[in-house]
């Protein structure tokens, strides 16, 4: 069973119901009237030890930094602004309290990048390390952007670039397997401390909501990219009851991600559409806001919203297919590319 499935069996026996209650379960956070203007919203994520991170190259800071810009990354996908966060922290019995306070010296960077303040939380013990962040945050109610909403005709736009965090752990777990067969010898990460970067410490995308602000352009949909891009457009296209075009030479990706896509043998496309774990938004705005997107470095116009269901992938011959949701699943995993594997199609 899929997440999303575990989620809407979970949540039919539940309420759901609030006076103040404007959505809830169901988009990237939970929003509720805070007064006459404004929206607040609520958010949580939560990393496990050898699920979410690996103690062996993750170190300890950049947990604690890494569960909280996926929290924050929530608000960021309802166009809102993060303003406080709970911590709670299950820590097994025989962890060093100075690990504990590096990981919190991680949520200090976290509250300074941010301007957040983490308020309270909890911690119990536990057989493995884990840490889960709730985000309260806000938004105008004129600004609030859910999944749905998206229009045939609309463009379709990412920030960023795409599959350096799965490229990045690719890396990291090359190291690892070299440092168990020989601790002695020291990872080597020379041409790749971007996209490791990327894996260990992710950033949201909250200056990119505060650029559509001063842009005066409000999203007409948007999801954030933690689970790749294949299950973000499904996600969008699902909810606003429309088909998604995307054109896979218009994706953007550094360097260093292609290079560990040569490295592995496998296909580019692949790491751009299934990667996931990267805090990227993707989103759908009007045709008559392409003047004020097209010279911008950090937001991609790459497709766009057309009648009909599904997500259609057009490479630079032309060539049209359909992109199945693939991608990072919190109950499942991911299922990995193997080399030579390729996605419907491949970019040129």
């Amino acid at each position: 069973m899929q997440e999303t499935e575990l989620i809407a069996r979970l949540a039919s026996h539940l309420v759901g119901r609030h006076a103040l209650l404007v959505e809830g379960i169901g988009d990237d956070a939970a929003v509720w009237t805070w007064d006459e203007d404004t929206y607040g919203l609520l958010a949580v994520d939560t990393v496990y030890e050898n699920w979410d991170f690996d103690p062996i190259y993750h170190p300890a800071p950049y947990i604690g930094y890494k569960a909280a810009t996926g929290a924050i990354s929530d608000i960021c996908a309802m166009n809102g602004e993060p303003l406080f966060l709970l911590v709670a922290l299950g820590v097994p019995r025989n962890t060093a309290p100075s690990y504990l306070e590096a990981i919190y010296q991680g949520l200090r960077k976290v509250e300074e990048k941010y301007g957040v303040v983490v308020v309270g939380g909890d911690v119990s013990a536990s057989k493995d390390l884990w840490l889960s962040v709730t985000v309260l945050g806000r938004v105008p109610q004129a600004q609030i952007t859910y999944r749905r909403g998206a229009a045939p005709n609309q463009l379709l736009c990412v920030t960023g670039d795409l599959g350096g965090a799965y490229a990045g752990l690719k890396i990291l777990q090359r190291e690892k397997t070299v440092f168990l067969q020989n601790p002695s010898i020291q990872p080597d990460l020379t041409g790749f401390e971007y996209i490791v970067s990327r894996q260990l410490k992710p950033e949201a995308r909250c200056d990119i909501v505060r650029r559509l602000h001063e842009l005066q352009i409000v999203p007409t949909s948007m999801i954030d990219l933690s689970d790749g891009l294949a299950r973000g457009l499904h996600h969008l296209a699902s909810a606003s009851g429309v088909a998604l075009h995307i054109y896979l030479d218009r994706l953007p990706f550094h360097e260093q991600t292609y290079k560990v896509a040569q490295l592995l043998d496998m296909p580019l496309s692949a790491l751009l559409l299934y990667g996931g774990e990267e805090y990227e938004l993707l989103f759908t705005v009007p045709a008559s806001a392409y003047e004020k997107l097209r010279q911008e470095e950090q937001i991609h116009i790459i497709g766009f919203v057309k009648e009909g269901q599904g997500v259609w992938a057009e490479d630079s011959l032309g060539q049209v297919e359909k992109i199945e949701p693939v991608g990072w699943d919190s109950l499942v995993g991911r299922k990995d590319p193997s080399p030579g594997e390729s996605p419907p199609v491949s970019p040129s």
